[in-house]
């Protein structure tokens, strides 16, 4: 079946021959015009193989060299990929909610920040993740400024339920006192290295956010986007543990 070659959508229409006389495509869906070779004809298979890179510590640049795609029909391909990433993260919640509300109780909720920037490193993007170790799962995360209206978004996302009655452990970052009830809140570097460790694989596996690497986001948006689907990933992954 042909596809675009930016969008991959498949309204294509003939239009008109190039001076080469080589049969001219227009897709209708972003009026990208183009011309069937070998180069605009990407496989199945391949995207496949390129969908697998995405979740990889691979830079963008990488995947093309590698895999003989443009930036142009990448970048539109990750967009496609990364929009699927469902707004829970795909996070399986129904051992949490056949808890009652004092078993909730006794579950630990473990949240943290990580550093990352976009464009510049004086461009800093501070990624706030919830992390599970009962589910070995992120419940939710946001990426933005590190002060007290960031870390209330944060927790925003997560289920009331879950707000009212977990326990919730971070260091001794100022804005979690002042969104976290007292009650609720265990600050302790000691408590937190289920999500420190995940931390660590996360820099490990994402090439935009290993330290000292040239690979990085231009656009927050793509930053966010791109973070958020390895996050889903690694959701996905953890179901086979329990």
């Amino acid at each position: 079946m042909l596809t675009c070659p930016s969008c991959t959508s498949c309204k294509i229409i003939m239009y008109g021959k190039t001076h080469h006389q080589k049969q001219r495509f227009r897709c209708k869906d972003c009026n990208r015009q183009f011309v069937v070779d070998n180069g605009h004809l990407i496989s199945k298979e391949k995207r496949g193989y390129i969908e697998r890179l995405l979740s990889e510590r691979v830079s963008l640049r990488g995947i093309c060299r590698s895999m003989e795609v443009s930036m142009t029909w990448l970048m539109n391909f990750a967009a496609s990929i990364w929009e699927q990433t469902p707004d829970n993260l795909g996070v399986d919640y129904e051992l949490l909610e056949n808890l009652s509300d004092e078993e909730l109780q006794s579950v630990e909720i473990q949240l943290d920040e990580m550093w990352s920037f976009v464009g510049c490193k004086k461009n800093k993007r501070w990624i706030w993740v919830v992390y599970c170790p009962a589910i070995k799962q992120v419940l939710a995360f946001h990426v933005g400024g590190r002060g007290k209206a960031d870390a209330e978004k944060m927790l925003d996302k997560l289920p009331q339920r879950l707000r009212d009655h977990c326990q919730f452990a971070t260091d001794y970052w100022e804005a979690y006192y002042q969104t976290i009830p007292s009650d609720q809140h265990h600050p302790s570097k000691a408590l937190t290295f289920f999500i420190e460790g995940y931390f660590t694989g996360v820099r490990a596996r994402v090439s935009r956010l290993v330290r000292r690497s040239v690979a990085f986001s231009k656009k927050l948006e793509n930053h966010v986007a791109a973070i958020g689907y390895f996050l889903w990933q690694r959701n996905l992954m953890a179901h086979h543990y329990y």
